[in-house]
């Protein structure tokens, strides 16, 4: 699919012309600046569209690429996805800025936004939910108030609801998962919101969807099961660093106690409905508790052998009901995801991670670029794909590499930011290592000096949730201000607002807060990082990763380790300057940075701010803020 030439041809020019200082575009946002490097980026996806090719693109913060992708998508002829990483920016484009732009503009596309399926109700499972006879109180109340506010919701999407479907502990009862939906044999077929939401989808210029989703719809299309999305001319993919994570997920398989019980409570469910099936009921329930009870303990060995009677019972009664012909395609389903944990196909690697009943038996392929090169990049369209970390010292290859793009032109926009005038870097000597009873007690103090120098406004990042649950209540304990912890102070919007809301606030966090988390202004003055994000050498996937490597003539460290946990690096202190009129520091509290030989090429990826290994310095900075 293309454009025909002669509109294609003109599609760079007129996005140029969007930009320029005189433009409706200009007039229409208050305090527009006119960026050269806005306007480049801008016009490289519209020539990337205008030919069909693949872009990625690495613009730096402060480049505005939200506005400088807006533009040609919205001004190309053409079907386009936009993908993003999060939800809460899928929200903000859909509602927010994509509506201001085409006033800016004075166009109208027909846009339509698609989440997840957990985000929709499902009304064949709340109605089944409602009609059992035995269930909690609380629970049942809950449900009632889903069952009124869906005869008002227009579109069915849970964020409507005026309380957390899932935190109040019925989220599972009012959706459905992929494995649980029945697709065109639902009697709610035809009143399903998320069919619906794929039907606007379908007829829609621009769809605003999500990464998994994308992900899911290409693994779906792949094993020529349907799909979730429909084919576009154009993908602008927004946040592309976080896509090799996904696929491994994506196209690979995991295996939960979770995923067994909400297996084995359908089955339940539907044994109950058909009401002649009572031995077959005891039965399921045995197995499912001797399964469920052994959960922490069983080998995924033995879990293949403990799954097949109930994969046979199923099985068996496959002809009863629409409902229990899926649950029988769902027990095969996940007899085979067992089975390939159990022996992992070529070009990928399992392993069980977790203890008692959060243990969890994974499966990912230890390279995503052949997997998305296959999968995605084939696909007759455009591409562009953009982040603000692509680059490893200043190099495309490690991010083409794992995006399977080797070929695709590549381009880079600096911050307009003057980080030396904006920002200082501090990097400490001296430090012990932080897993030493030492090490730990000069790292709290080391944070509590920071904090005293700039008055809370902070962030304190975290590699491990270890070393969080170690600092974070000392840090309440010593500090005057607010002392927000991640897993403790509530959900992660939640936290965020509360930050945002109280400007001397501290918050405490791990890899959720690294990225897709913007604070201007004061109120994030300091952004603490305890060390280097080096994945932990253990990582099942890494070594996988590191040995093919290493077959190959290359060298694990260099190649994998370092662009990993420099990537990480750059997204975390990305969190500091958002605006031009930001200031503050950014403290790396890892003395090895001095002393081993990876230093300097760590310190070359940071931000070009003054560093320092003085805190003094630090509380100059401050003072004379």
């Amino acid at each position: 699919m293309s454009l025909p030439e002669a509109q294609a041809s003109d599609l760079a020019r007129r996005v140029q012309a969007d930009f320029a200082a005189e433009s409706r575009l200009a007039s229409a946002f208050p305090g527009y600046v006119h960026r050269a490097g806005q306007v480049a980026l801008a016009t490289e996806i519209a020539g990337a569209v205008d030919t069909g090719k693949i872009l990625l693109a690495e613009a730096e913060t402060g480049i505005g690429k939200t506005l400088a992708y807006l533009v040609p998508a919205l001004r190309f002829g053409g079907k386009t996805l936009i993908s993003t990483h999060t939800r809460a920016l899928q929200d903000q484009l859909m509602h927010r800025d994509i509506p201001a732009v085409m006033r800016a503009l004075d166009t109208r596309r027909h846009v339509a936004l698609l989440k997840g399926r957990a985000n929709y109700l499902c009304p064949f499972r709340l109605k089944r939910h409602m009609a059992l006879p035995r269930m909690e109180a609380g629970q049942r109340r809950w449900l009632g108030l889903v069952m009124d506010w869906s005869h008002k919701s227009r579109d069915g999407d849970l964020a409507g609801l005026p309380f957390d479907a899932f935190e109040n502990g019925i989220g599972g009862m009012v959706t459905a998962t992929a494995e649980q939906c029945v697709g065109n044999r639902c009697p709610d077929w035809n009143d399903c919101p998320l069919m619906q939401a794929r039907a606007r989808a379908q007829e829609a210029d621009i769809v605003v969807s999500n990464h998994s989703l994308l992900l899911a719809d290409a693994a779906l299309k792949a094993g020529e099961f349907g799909e979730v999305l429909p084919l576009f001319d154009a993908h602008v993919i927004d946040e592309v660093h976080s896509l090799p994570a996904l696929a491994c997920q994506h196209f690979g398989a995991q295996m939960s106690r979770l995923r067994l019980i909400q297996w084995l409570n359908d089955m339940q469910a539907e044994l109950e409905a058909l009401g002649d099936e009572h031995t077959l009921k005891v039965e399921v329930l045995r197995l499912g508790r001797m399964l469920i009870d052994a959960w922490p303990q069983q080998s995924i060995q033995a879990l293949v052998g403990s799954w097949q009677p109930l994969c046979d019972l199923a099985a068996s009664r496959s002809d009863r009901s629409e409902a229990m012909t899926r649950l029988g395609e769902r027990a095969a389903q996940i007899a085979g995801d067992l089975e390939a944990i159990d022996s992992p196909p070529e070009g990928h690697v399992a392993w069980t991670e977790g203890e008692g009943e959060a243990k969890r038996h994974v499966l990912a392929p230890v390279e995503t670029g052949p997997v998305l090169a296959t999968h995605l990049w084939t696909r007759p369209a455009s591409f562009a794909l953009l982040s603000a970390t692509l680059r490893v010292s200043g190099s495309f290859a490690y991010a083409q590499e794992r995006l399977g793009l080797p070929d695709a032109d590549t381009s880079h926009h600096p911050s307009p930011f003057d980080y030396r005038r904006q920002a200082l870097t501090y990097i400490p000597r001296g430090l012990p290592d932080a897993r030493s009873p030492e090490g730990v007690s000069r790292l709290l103090e080391a944070i509590v000096t920071l904090l005293e120098a700039s008055r809370g406004r902070a962030f304190v990042l975290f590699t491990s949730y270890q070393m969080l649950r170690r600092i974070a209540p000392e840090l309440e304990a010593r500090l005057p201000w607010r002392v927000l912890t991640q897993g403790q102070s509530g959900s992660r919007d939640a936290i965020l607002e509360a930050f945002r809301e109280d400007t001397h606030s501290v918050l405490c966090g791990t890899r959720s807060f690294w990225e897709g988390v913007d604070v201007p202004g004061e109120t994030l003055s300091l952004v603490i990082i305890d060390k280097i994000p080096f994945a932990p050498p253990n990582d099942p996937l890494l070594a996988a990763r590191v040995r093919r490597c290493e077959e190959q003539g290359g060298n694990g460290f260099r190649d994998i380790q370092m662009p990993e946990a420099i990537a990480v690096l750059r997204q975390g202190v990305g969190r500091l300057i958002r605006k031009q009129e930001d200031r503050g520091v950014i403290a790396l509290l890892d003395s090895r940075i001095y002393g081993k030989f990876y230093g300097r090429e760590i310190v070359r990826n940071l931000p070009a701010a003054p560093v320092t290994a003085a805190i003094s310095d630090v509380q100059a900075f401050f003072d004379g803020a």
